[in-house]
């Protein structure tokens, strides 16, 4: 069974995140997470908004950083169009090895695409659609608990432009899917659970034009949490780079079928959403 709702909060202040109460889940969350929640509502605007990759690498403290031969990008080698690219970044190490991964295209107008804080629960790998402007390098940043980055670097040919462009003016309104199954034992190991998400979302750049020729201000899902039984498994911050209708799959250790996973969003004029769905086996 999945559950939605969402809704915005005062405008007047657009970073502050309260969460859509969900029942018993929320209601009964320790007041330990309510806070650790509020706490991690501030959008990472100097990384996010960077023009050039070693701006963002700057801001992430990302410097030297070495290549690392188990971590893999998959990407095509050329993309038709360039607003609807899946990626799909995956480590060799086990859940718990790495706290992040953190998602650049350095051609695109602000390089910094997302960034996934991972629970030991998580695989450090996932899928998801972003938007490229132009050929150039997808990078994938891999830290580890000890704040050590890695990297990946894979380069895509983009023949259409996916951050611009035009796009239909329609009023603002969302929804979201979920799907978490329990996989049957195989490459990814024993007890698995694969985690599936789409929110109804423009993600706008505020780079592309009505059917009048005028810009449309920028509108983007912000900030994204997963939680499993009241706790935070993934901590999620996305940028102007995530496709329209933001797509994600996570692979989760240790979910038994019956547990309660929940996901929490917020964009940056305001408005934010929650979905909950349970893991079938």
């Amino acid at each position: 069974m999945i559950k939605m709702d969402s809704h915005k909060h005062a405008a007047n202040n657009p970073q502050r995140r309260v969460w859509v109460k969900a029942g018993m889940l929320l209601a009964t969350m320790p007041l330990w997470l309510a806070a650790r929640k509020l706490q991690a509502a501030t959008w990472f605007t100097q990384a996010f908004e960077a023009r050039q990759t070693d701006q963002v690498m700057a801001a992430l403290k990302a410097t030297a950083v070495p290549v690392a031969t188990d971590l893999q990008i998959e990407a095509p080698q050329k993309a038709e169009n360039g607003a609807v690219v899946q990626v799909e970044l995956t480590s060799d190490q086990p859940a718990g090895s790495v706290s992040s991964l953190r998602l650049l295209a350095d051609a695109n107008p602000t390089p910094l695409i997302a960034t996934f804080e991972l629970g030991k629960q998580v695989l450090p790998k996932l899928v998801t659609r972003i938007k490229l402007a132009q050929s150039g390098e997808l990078i994938a940043l891999a830290q580890q608990p000890n704040g050590q980055f890695r990297q990946q670097r894979r380069q895509v040919v983009v023949l259409e432009d996916g951050c611009a462009g035009s796009e239909r003016e329609e009023p603002f309104a969302t929804s979201m899917k979920m799907r978490a199954r329990l996989l049957a034992e195989g490459p990814l190991g024993k007890n698995i659970t694969e985690l599936k998400i789409i929110i109804l979302h423009p993600m706008r750049t505020g780079r592309s034009k009505n059917d009048d020729g005028q810009l449309m201000p920028a509108h983007f899902m912000q900030l994204m949490q997963v939680v499993l039984n009241g706790q935070v498994i993934v901590d999620a911050q996305t940028g102007t780079g995530i496709s329209r209708n933001p797509y994600f799959t996570f692979y989760v250790a240790s979910a038994k079928p019956g547990d309660v996973i929940a996901v929490n969003w917020q964009d940056n004029l305001g408005y934010e959403g929650h979905g909950e769905v349970t893991v079938s086996a």
